[in-house]
């Protein structure tokens, strides 16, 4: 079924928003919003009836054989509506504020990530996604969409794998790297932290994730600082 909708109107900021702010030991600050959409509900309709195709996939990949890691883009056409891009003003306000980093002042399209196993053999908690940073000059933000908490984002202190996220985004990370904390997933959780922090997409029950997509909404916004390495 064909649905049209207005951009400014689906993608609304909720009128009961909170903001915090967790500080990470030896990484850095990390912003989270709750309540962030008004009408997570109907977000989370459409995305459900979304065709999405593969991300991170070659020849040698095991995306698409023993998982999916899909990624979905809407571009969004300008319509001059004065709340069209509330939630990316916000974003990039909460980075200024809260975490001292200028993001440039642009639009960006809204780019959903998805992820489900395809075996029932699923892997035990020490297997997560690959921890890695994406940029040395922008904030980075997630947006949980989906009804279960057994996830969130995983920030770590060292990693020492040089494996091929592209072939495989699994790595113990028992042995491989040394886990800071969790940010716990919660529907309609918006979280806010520079992209250069190492960093990787974390589950408690891979179970849950068989017969469920494990959906969440990325942002990567350009800042005009330049944070370090790792």
């Amino acid at each position: 079924m064909i649905i049209p909708y207005l951009h400014h109107e689906l993608f609304a900021l909720s009128n009961q928003i909170s903001t915090g702010v967790e500080n990470i030991e030896g990484i850095g600050p990390v912003v989270i919003i709750d309540n962030f959409y008004a009408y997570p509900d109907d977000i989370q309709s459409m995305l459900h009836s979304a065709w999405v195709p593969s991300y991170h996939l070659n020849a040698k990949s095991s995306n698409f054989k023993d998982y999916y890691d899909c990624r979905h883009n809407i571009q969004v056409t300008p319509t001059e509506h004065p709340t069209e891009h509330e939630s990316q003003m916000l974003i990039r306000d909460m980075a200024k504020h809260k975490l001292g980093f200028e993001c440039v002042d642009k639009e960006y399209d809204y780019a959903f990530n998805y992820f489900k196993w395809i075996s029932e053999d699923v892997p035990g908690q020490n297997i997560q996604s690959y921890p890695h940073q994406d940029s040395l000059n922008h904030i980075a933000s997630v947006i949980y969409m989906n009804d279960s908490e057994k996830h969130g984002t995983a920030f770590y202190y060292n990693v020492n794998t040089d494996q091929d996220e592209v072939i495989d985004i699994r790595v113990d990370v028992d042995q491989n790297a040394e886990l800071a904390t969790v940010i716990p997933a919660r529907k309609n959780r918006c979280i806010v932290y520079p992209s250069w922090y190492v960093h990787g997409a974390y589950i408690q029950d891979h179970s849950e994730w068989v017969d469920n997509w494990r959906i969440s909404q990325v942002y990567f916004m350009k800042c005009l600082n330049k944070g370090p390495k790792r």
